[in-house]
Formats: C-alpha cells, structure tokens, sequence
C-alpha cells in the first residue's frame, strides 16, 4: 500500500483483515454467479422454505427452463419483465430466468397501490409481470388500464412442503385470496407451465454490459424514477459486498432474508450475495417477528441483513434469547440510519456484531460499511468498499472540503447505476461528467477515513439563521428509557418560519408526558432550536424496507394546519 494511496484513501488502512483493497474484477453476467455456485456446491442447499429444500443445482435448472418458457410463449431479449412477487422461490428463479432471456427486470414493491405499479408497468414499457396469485385484483386492475400482453401468476403453495401444502388449500387459500377467478386465470400462463415449457432450446448470449435490472426510487418528491443497472455494476457491488464478510466461509453460511429481493439492498446483500457465498437462503415473504424468530430457531442463520426497525422490533420481544440467536456471526444494518440504542441493545442478546452501513439504489445500492470484526463507529456509516472512491464537497461550490468539513456526499466505483430508465436529464443531474455520484446526503469524512451522514440534503431543517438536522434530535430522543421510535421534521409555517416538530413512539403501556421529553432533551443536548411540539404517535410512516418517510409527517401536518387555518377563518366570515 502506497503512502500516495493512502493519503487520497485513508480508509483502507482500518479494512479488516483479508479484505483486499481491490477486486481486480472482470465483470460477468449476473447468473454467472448462479451457475458458478451450482457447479461449486451442487448438492448445497440453496433455498429453504418453510422447510422445503432447494439445491443449488435444481436452482440452476429452474431457472433456465423458466427463461427457455419465457422465450417460448414469445418474450424476447431486451424487453421488460415486472416480477411481483415476496421473498418466495418463485423470485430467485424469475431474476434469474428473466435475466437469462435477455430480458430486463423490473422489481416491484409487494404492498403496491395501483398508481404506484402502474406508473412502474407503464414507464418501463414491461411485456411481462409475473405476479403472486394473492395479488391478482392489482395486477388485473393495472392490466385493465395497461393491456401488457404477458402475465403469469403463481402461487404461495407451489414451493412448499407437501403437508404444509394441503394446509394451505384447505385453511388459507380461499381466506387470504390465493385463488384467481376462473375468467381472469384464462387469460394468463401459471408458472409451473412456463417451467414445463423450458425444457428445451438455446439461451441468448449475455454480456456484462447488457441492461439488466429496473430499481425504482421512492418517488417522495414525485414520480419515482427507474435507476438502471447493467449486469456488470450489480456483479461488481455483489462481490464488493461478499468481500466484507473475510472470514465467510463458502458452501456452509445461511443467510436470513426478511429484507423485500424488491429493494436493491435485499437483492443485493441477500439474495446475490447469498448465492456467490453458495449459502443457504432462508426465505421469509413477511417480517413478521415472532416468525422471524422461529426461523432462527429452527434454521439457524449465521447473516442476517437487515434494516433498523427489524432489529429493534427483535429487542422488544421479552425472552428472546431463548430463540437461540447465538448463531448468528454478523449482520449488517442499510437503508436507513441505525440509532445507537437498537446496535447496543441487539448485540446484547445476541453476542454477534451488527454494524452499520450505507448505499443506494443508484449505486447498487452498497458502497459503506463499517468494519465486522475490526474498529467499527458508533453513528458513522464506516468505510468504502473495496474499488469505491469517496469525497465530500462543498455544496454550493462543488469543491472538495478539508476532513472533518460537512458537505455532500460524491461516490464512485463499478457499481454505479447506468442511469435513471430513459431521463438523460436526472442522470446528467446525478452523475458528474467524470462519473462522480451525487447522493444527496449531506456528510463528513473524519481524518482517517470513516464517514458520517449527517443528513439528506432535503431533509435539513433550516429554523432562521440555524441548519437542524434531524437525526441528531432522533439519537438522543432514542436514549428516553420509554422511546422506541422518533422522527424530527422541519415544518413550513405561513408567516415563513420553520417550526421543528418531533414524533414519538413510546413502549407499550409506558407513558410519558410532552413536559418530561423536552427536559430530557434539553439535558442532553445543547442546540440553539429545539423542537416546539412533540406529538406521540402508535406508529410512524415507514416504506416497506423500513426506511422513516418523514416527507408523510410534513405533509400530514400542513395539511393539518391548512385545515385548521381555514375553519379559522370561516368562524371569522362576516355572514
């Protein structure tokens, strides 16, 4: 290691033993990695289901006759599949048999509203969807709208264990909605008769650079647009991902996958990373917690990635240790920021390390990490991967600033997105022209390399001549003994000012009044703006990775005073 090297790269000096500071990667067609692990560890168990097995090899052979049936009922490369569907094994071999036709795909959020998938169906011009049967009145409501010519349905049960199975049609099937009408059905293919129609015929050939997969961003400041990537950047952030686990050892891991294979973190840090490791995925459509313990207990997990509000769901569940979570090595905490409690409080229950990370869907979506086993941050997002490149810079220059500075946060590396899905003007307002990523996020690098998000650069209060940000008000909220759950947002006001108003989420059957959490707060901290209110909720909004929505408070509470404004003035109107 060069001392040049380190002075533009400080952070590499704290990567953890046996993490390479480059890969040296050349880039393949992402199911080179399920092709590699089927010839690797054939007889492996490559996906459990409710304890229904999967081995790499029937895997492998799944999924080429699900893209031999694509192309068979008349798909072909370089169109658009939507895959709808949880995290089921139905989802692995539709990835991978789309991508190996050809084709393109599109995942889809799970708890879709109409508008929502129909806006993914439509901008992405998709042929295809291939969706859960419980889903059906979505897809045939969408479909009604949008007539894309090929829709094949599957159900929960196909891929379960045969009691289980016969449970399932006779308890659930007709309650939950599993069934499509006979009228609809009609007008669809079934996924086991796509599989039998693949037997037979030859693959198009792939290459690294080939458009391979749709991820959609939230759409909080309004439509939500398509971040494209190619095979080669998501083959890059797999392996860049599977480097931070050194000490993994391949063919024996088990990867707990609570998190949607939808969002670009479960499909990345779950699913393909899963399967380069050759580990046995352990599949959960739902983060349920008492299932979700279960499935510790009986398939012992050793990685489970996953997002903060999973983990602190863990924590507030009474006798928890007895689901034997001691099997668990490592995990690895995205998507949004992990507050110091739920670390500390996870870690005691179960003796493994759980760090905190940092990506985006334009990005693959990892490109941070603190170490797992070496020096790790308390509130920092920890280092980049291996071949990542990071700065921060002024945000209003553009220029970098010295260590310690705050700024926006720049990214580059392999694993950058190709663009946004047919906008050339976002993509030229994300990427720089010398292929630097904006991220919007507003964040320091400390002297030696590790790195903090402060803030996204939308969601900073301005209150008068101060810059709030909001997570530091959420960490000490988090240390209240009857908190778990807080969000602090900026409201706009009438006369122009910003109002900082904070929502809370207390233990059940604890209570504690506005008073005592503004004393709290003003022991802890020492800001020139505190919130004015504090309201105390049930829940707060959260996308379905988990990720707080704070644009939903905002708006909820304009809408609320605008209300309250106008019944004002109507008890005012002269008559």
């Amino acid at each position: 290691m060069t001392l040049e090297l380190l002075a533009t790269r400080p952070w590499l000096r704290h990567y953890d033993p046996g993490i390479p500071h480059t890969l040296k990667l050349t880039p393949e067609p992402l199911p080179a990695l399920l092709q590699r692990a089927a010839e690797r560890f054939a007889e492996t168990t490559a996906i459990t289901f409710y304890g229904r097995n999967l081995r790499y090899a029937h895997l492998w052979e799944e999924a080429q006759h699900f893209a031999r049936g694509l192309l068979a009922i008349g798909f072909q490369p370089g169109e658009r599949a939507v895959i709808l569907l949880p995290n089921i094994p139905q989802a692995v071999i539709a990835y991978y048999g789309v991508l190996l036709a050809g084709g393109i795909v599109v995942l889809a959020n799970p708890i879709f509203d109409a508008e929502g998938f129909a806006h993914e169906v439509r901008d992405s011009e998709a042929t295809t969807v291939i969706a859960l049967s419980m889903f059906y009145r979505l897809v045939e409501q969408v479909r009604a709208e949008l007539p894309f010519p090929r829709l094949i349905y599957t159900n929960l049960k196909e891929y379960l264990p045969s009691s289980q199975r016969i449970i399932f049609t006779l308890l659930r099937q007709e309650r939950e909605g599993h069934r499509v009408p006979a009228e609809q059905a009609a007008n669809a293919h079934w996924f086991q008769h796509v599989l039998a129609a693949g037997t037979n015929g030859d693959l198009p050939t792939l290459r690294a650079d080939d458009p391979a997969v749709i991820l959609y961003t939230s759409g909080t400041t309004g439509k939500a647009k398509g971040v494209l990537h190619r095979h080669a950047s998501l083959y890059a952030n797999t392996y860049q991902t599977r480097a931070w686990y050194a000490d993994a050892d391949e063919g024996n891991e088990r990867v707990l996958c609570a998190i949607p294979f939808s969002h670009a973190y479960g499909m990345t840090a779950c699913m393909n990373v899963g399967i380069a490791l050759g580990a046995t995925l352990i599949l959960l459509p739902t983060f349920e917690t008492h299932n979700v313990l279960h499935a510790i207990r009986r398939e012992r997990p050793t990685f489970f990635p996953g997002v903060p509000p999973m983990y602190a769901a863990l924590n507030e569940v009474r006798d928890v240790r007895k689901y034997g979570l001691s099997s668990l090595k490592s995990c690895l905490s995205g998507a949004a920021p992990l507050p110091i409690e739920v670390q500390e409080g996870f870690e005691r229950i179960t003796r493994s390390r759980l760090v905190e990370g940092y990506g985006l869907s334009e990005a693959g979506p990892v490109t941070h990490a603190n170490p797992l086993r070496g020096q790790r941050r308390v509130g920092s997002i920890g280092l980049p991967l291996p071949d990542t490149e990071a700065r921060i810079v002024d945000m209003h220059s553009g220029d970098d600033v010295p260590a310690g500075a705050i700024g926006e946060l720049l990214v580059r590396g392999p694993q950058l997105m190709a663009g946004y899905w047919r906008n050339p003007q976002a993509t030229a307002e994300a990427i720089t022209p010398d292929g630097w990523l904006c991220t919007g996020d507003v964040a320091r690098m400390l002297p030696d390399g590790y790195f903090q998000i402060i803030e996204r650069k939308k969601e900073m209060i301005i209150a008068g001549d101060y810059n709030i940000y909001p997570r530091d008000l959420e960490e000490a909220l988090y240390e209240h003994p009857t908190v778990i759950d807080a969000a602090v947002v900026g409201v706009p006001l009438p006369d122009g000012r910003t109002e900082v108003r904070a929502f809370v989420v207390t233990r059940p059957g604890e209570q504690v009044s506005e008073e005592e959490v503004f004393a709290f707060l003003r022991n802890r901290l020492n800001l020139p703006v505190m919130p004015e209110k504090i309201e105390f909720r049930e829940a707060l909004p959260r996308s379905f990775i988990g990720k707080l929505l704070r644009w939903r408070l905002v708006e909820e509470c304009s809408a609320r005073s605008r209300a309250e404004r106008k019944e004002w003035w109507c008890e005012r109107k002269p008559t």
